[in-house]
C-alpha cells in the first residue's frame, strides 16, 4: 500500500476500481468514485478459501469470486457473498447511506489493511523487461504502450492509467480480463474520441491488435425506435487482440473533486418508477461510473433535470442531442424542488429501460 488509507483519500482520493483488502484477506472493489469521507462503497469480490481456484501469485492463497459483475447484478453478487459471511465482522458494514437512502456494503477506512493502486501497479509493469512478465502482463504493457502511442492530442501518460481486476491484485490466470483504468475526465474524454476515430477508420493499434464499435444489443433495456436503426448505433469502442478469449476493457474514471457534486451535499428521496421523454443537453459525464446526464423534458409537468447512472451497462450511452424515453425509478433532490432519474436502482433494475427515438451527436 503507497501510504496509509488516511493519505489516500486525502490526496489521490478514492477512485472508481480501486481495489482494497481487508484485515480477514477479503478483497473489494472500490463503487465509483462518489464516496463518504471515512468509508468505501465497495463490492465484495474475493474471498479466502481452500477450494477456491483463483491464487494469488505471491502468497498462494486460494480466492473464490463472485461472477456476477454486469450492471446492478454485480452489487447483488457481492451481497451474495456477505450472506455467507453473516456472522463475522462484514455484516455490520452494509449499511443504508444516507444520500441513496438503501443499503450498500460501505467498509469503514480503519478496517482496511492494503489499498492497491492501479497506476502504480501499470507503471512497474511497463518498466520491467518482457523477461519479468508473465504472458499476460506482456499483453498489459502492449496493450497499454499502443494506447500511449495512438493518443493523438491527447497528453496521455503512464500516470494517468492503471489496471485493475484480479492483475493489480496478483491473482491473474488465463482467465483474466484485462481491464485497463484511464484517469481524468479531460483526458478520457478526449482519448475516447481518439480510439473512436481509429476505429471508424480501421487503423490497427499494432498486428493483432483492433479497436471495433460495439452496439447495445446484449442489452435488454437498451432499445432503438423512431429514426434509430440498432444495427448501426454503435457508440462502445473495444480493444479486440488477436486470440485472446477473456477480453480487453478501459474504464474511465475521475480524479478527486472532477464530479460535479460532493457526496453528502444532497441526498435522494424515491418517488417511484417513472416513464418519460427528454432530450440530452449535457453528456459531459456520461463515460464515469456513476454517469451524471443532464436532461430536458419534453413532456409532462414533472420534467427531471438529470440522470444518474449506476448500472455499468448505461454508462457512456446517452450523447448530448439524443432523444430517449427513458424509464428509471424517479428520485427528488431533498430540500431542493429539483428531480432526477436513476438507472441502476436494485428495487427496479429490471424494469429499467432507455429507448432512442433520435440519436443526437455520436463520439
Amino acid at each position: 500500500m503507497a501510504g496509509s488509507i488516511h493519505d489516500i483519500a486525502e490526496t489521490r482520493g478514492i477512485l472508481d476500481h480501486d481495489i482494497f483488502r481487508d484485515a480477514g484477506g477479503r478483497i473489494y472493489f472500490v463503487l465509483g468514485h462518489y464516496q463518504p469521507r471515512d468509508r468505501i462503497i465497495s463490492i465484495l469480490k474475493y474471498v479466502p478459501d481452500e477450494q477456491g481456484t483463483w491464487i494469488h501469485r505471491g502468497t498462494g492463497q486460494r480466492y473464490v469470486r463472485s461472477y456476477r459483475h454486469q450492471g446492478i447484478e454485480a452489487v447483488a453478487g457481492s451481497e451474495d457473498m456477505i450472506k455467507k459471511l453473516a456472522k463475522t465482522d462484514i455484516s455490520s458494514w452494509e449499511i443504508v447511506d444516507p444520500v441513496f437512502g438503501t443499503s450498500f456494503l460501505e467498509v469503514p477506512h480503519d478496517r482496511i489493511k492494503d489499498y492497491m493502486l492501479p497506476e502504480a501497479r501499470l507503471e512497474g509493469i511497463i518498466e520491467a523487461s518482457d523477461g519479468e512478465l508473465d504472458d499476460l502482463e506482456r499483453k498489459v504493457k502492449l496493450v497499454a504502450q499502443m494506447i500511449l502511442k495512438h493518443a493523438g492530442n491527447v497528453d496521455l501518460t503512464v500516470e494517468d492509467m492503471g489496471i485493475t481486476g484480479s492483475i493489480l491484485w496478483r491473482g491473474h490466470s488465463e482467465r483474466s480480463d484485462i481491464n485497463l483504468n484511464v484517469y481524468g475526465e479531460v483526458k478520457c474524454r478526449g482519448l475516447e474520441k481518439a480510439i473512436v476515430s481509429l476505429a471508424r477508420r480501421h487503423v490497427m493499434l499494432a498486428r493483432g491488435l483492433s479497436i471495433q464499435m460495439k452496439g447495445f444489443d446484449d442489452v435488454p433495456g437498451i432499445r432503438c425506435a423512431g429514426t434509430v436503426v440498432s444495427s448501426v448505433f454503435k457508440r462502445k469502442p473495444k480493444i479486440m487482440l488477436d486470440g485472446f478469449k477473456p477480453g480487453i476493457q478501459v474504464r474511465w474514471c475521475l480524479k478527486r473533486g472532477e464530479f460535479p457534486v460532493e457526496y453528502g451535499s444532497e441526498s435522494y428521496v424515491d418517488r417511484g418508477l417513472a416513464t418519460i421523454k427528454a432530450r440530452v443537453t449535457d453528456d459531459k459525464f456520461t463515460l464515469f461510473y456513476p454517469a451524471l446526464v443532464g436532461i430536458e423534458g419534453l413532456e409532462g409537468s414533472l420534467k427531471p433535470e438529470r440522470v444518474m447512472i449506476y448500472d455499468t451497462r448505461f454508462t457512456r450511452l446517452l450523447r448530448s442531442g439524443d432523444v430517449v424515453e427513458i424509464t428509471g425509478l424517479l428520485q427528488e433532490i431533498k430540500d431542493s424542488g429539483r428531480y432526477q432519474i436513476l438507472i441502476g436502482s436494485k428495487q427496479h433494475a429490471k424494469e429499467e429501460r432507455v429507448t432512442f427515438l433520435e440519436a443526437g451527436y455520436d463520439p
